[in-house]
């Protein structure tokens, strides 16, 4: 507990030195019931904010479920009931809350100073509220101090303490919503996205917090004597360096970490980024172990996020990749028209792929051991070819097989033409940009055909999207360039679900707008799939729509079913034109470039109000 200080040396101080003293080191003057006092608070509104998340999640969860189960095998005109909205509080939530910008329409779209130089993106309304919120309450927590000494020194050591153990108490939640493994993402059903925004906001918090805590010892450091003997007691007591080291590491981590440093050297990024923030752990857990101070469990904690999450990361990976039969993942790169390239990676293993998730790509041939997020374009379980790289793995290679080996080989090629046995080839579309993306595109284009194959592994799949697509009537699917990727597998998973009365969906809007008909390749053979789909012409429409066509000739629409329009997507248009013939409830998705995103929340969000119930969900990775 801090004490009243003395005004002047003759109160029982015998000099500057003396009194100074007391509040430039240990625990003097800084309020310890306090800081637990204000440790529970923080805990304990975090608490309570997760359960009323959770709940939410839990009543959208079974609202949804029962939505699904009750359409099965009801046609459009049954779904009536669910296609009206029920509560004004709920619309007005999801309009002016859940789905809104901060301003009119920008979100996603990068905010530029200049062509080659942007600054980040813009939190949602939600977020926005829930940063500012926290950050105020940290800002009042290292505020309210004793002022009742009437001391500088006294309240800066109160200041000191009280920034100190924020820090430290934030960067439990820091490490934890950087995860890739974080279990909040499937307890409360909320995407990673989200989490990453809140893990840089609260990583600036940290910084500022130890900032503060830093320069509010110094001050006094340096009032007790000079600025000499403070640098002198930095440099030779480790408690005190350890402490700078992980002050300037955070500072660090803030700097590199601003958006335009951040996309521009995206792989060094990520080097620098994990080096300084161990620099920062090691910095904070000696400061805490050298003077035994109680917050050490908390960097216990960290220590025990960190470890478990790279070893979550390390099973995963060795699960999906390695087969003890039949060796492990391999990867065919296949440069295609408009500076893309289709990823394929032959798994030595049969896996069940979900819509909607993404997976980290880990491309040797590019880049050594960092790994990248992909959404996933197609998945499937497919019997071997001889051109498929796990051929060889089920036929053998001997030119006169005895009768034990032929037996051998049928049992195995059996096995393999199971569907539950069939290896699973995962693919992905790679916009060639920079960096890794330009190498392997570069790379791939060099080998003949343009194709590449070399080993390659992914770690996931990692599920992003908390919607469940299959209990809406409606789902008007909304792609850009090569976000299409994420919305493929919904498409079939819908398509299959409504032919076997699995799935409330019975209509489904398929619209994909592209900047030239090159584009078309990236997924040709997939949607060839799709559309001789049992059923499918009863309840998918694909739009495409080419923003620069090279010639008019090329947009041609194949069928009612399949169209092309020359131009640009105006999802406003579109979602008024599609709206009256909506079933049941209707989802509006997005995944493509921020600002086409951002048209598409727009018009989502003018159609909610309107009497038909409408939901909006964006995919986006805004790393």
């Amino acid at each position: 507990m801090a004490t009243s200080a003395p005004k002047d040396a003759s109160s029982g101080y015998g000099s500057n030195e003396t009194y100074i003293y007391e509040y430039s080191r240990g625990l003097g003057g800084v309020q310890v019931p306090r800081d637990i006092l204000f440790i529970r608070i923080v805990y304990s509104s975090a608490a309570i904010l997760a359960f009323i998340v959770f709940s939410g999640r839990i009543a959208q969860l079974v609202h949804a479920y029962l939505r699904q189960i009750s359409s099965f095998a009801s046609t459009g005109l049954q779904q009536a009931y669910w296609r009206e909205e029920t509560s004004a509080l709920w619309t007005n939530i999801k309009k002016h809350v859940l789905y809104s910008p901060i301003g009119r329409k920008r979100h996603n779209r990068e905010i530029q100073l200049s062509r080659a130089i942007g600054v980040g993106t813009l939190p949602s309304r939600f977020q926005f509220v829930l940063v500012v919120l926290y950050f105020s309450s940290q800002v009042f927590y290292c505020c309210y101090l004793d002022y009742a000494v009437n001391t500088p020194a006294a309240l800066l050591a109160e200041l000191r303490g009280r920034s100190g153990v924020l820090a430290v108490l934030n960067m439990v939640p820091l490490f934890l919503l950087a995860t890739r493994n974080n279990p909040l993402i499937s307890i409360l059903h909320i995407s990673f996205d989200t989490y990453n925004l809140l893990h840089r906001w609260l990583g600036r918090i940290v910084m500022v917090e130890s900032v503060v805590h830093t320069v509010a010892w110094a001050i006094n450091a340096v009032n007790e004597k000079d600025m000499d003997d403070m640098l002198f007691r930095v440099r030779s007591t480790p408690f005190f360096t350890w402490g700078l080291v992980a002050t300037v590491s955070m500072i660090f981590l803030c700097i590199q970490s601003l958006s335009p440093i951040r996309h521009a050297f995206y792989e060094t990024f990520l080097h620098l980024h994990q080096l300084a923030a161990l620099l920062t752990f090691l910095g904070v857990w000696y400061h805490l172990q050298l003077d035994s101070l109680s917050q050490r469990s908390w960097g216990s904690v960290i220590a025990i996020i960190w470890f478990l999450e790279r070893i979550t990361r390390l099973v995963r990976l060795a699960y999906l990749n390695i087969s003890t039969k039949h060796g492990s993942t391999q990867m065919t790169v296949q440069a295609l028209p408009g500076e893309a390239c289709r990823v394929t990676f032959h798994l030595p293993k049969n896996v069940k792929i979900q819509p909607g998730c993404h997976v980290f790509a880990y491309i040797p041939c590019v880049s050594w051991w960092m790994s990248h997020p992909f959404s996933i374009a197609w998945a499937e379980a497919v019997s071997p070819t001889p051109d498929s790289p796990r051929y060889h793995d089920v036929k053998s290679v001997s030119t006169t097989p005895s009768t034990s080996d032929l037996e051998k080989q049928s049992h195995d090629l059996d096995q393999y033409f199971e569907p539950s046995h069939r290896p699973t080839e995962v693919s992905l579309i790679v916009g060639a940009r920079e960096g890794m993306t330009r190498k392997l595109y570069n790379l791939a284009r060099s080998k003949p055909n343009g194709i590449l194959r070399a080993p390659g592994y992914i770690e996931g799949p990692y599920g992003s999207h908390p919607v469940n697509f299959s209990s809406y009537g409606t789902a008007v699917l909304f792609s850009a360039g090569a976000g299409i990727t994420h919305h493929l597998l919904f498409t079939r998973d819908l398509i299959e679900r409504a032919a076997t009365s699995r799935g409330a969906t019975r209509r489904v809007y398929l619209i994909w707008s592209v900047r030239s008909t090159e584009h078309l390749s990236w997924i040709s053979k997939w949607m060839d799939q799709i559309l001789r789909l049992p059923g499918r012409r009863e309840i998918l429409i694909v739009k495409v729509f080419v923003s620069k066509p090279k010639r008019a000739a090329d947009i041609v629409s194949p069928s009612a079913t399949v169209q092309m329009h020359s131009g640009r997507c105006r999802p406003n248009v579109i979602l008024e034109e599609l709206m009256p013939k909506s079933v049941g409830a209707t989802i509006v998705s997005v995944c493509g470039p921020g600002a086409f995103a951002d048209e598409v929340r727009s018009a989502a969000r003018a159609n909610i109000g309107k009497g038909a119930v409408v939901d909006f969900a964006e995919e986006a990775f805004t790393w």
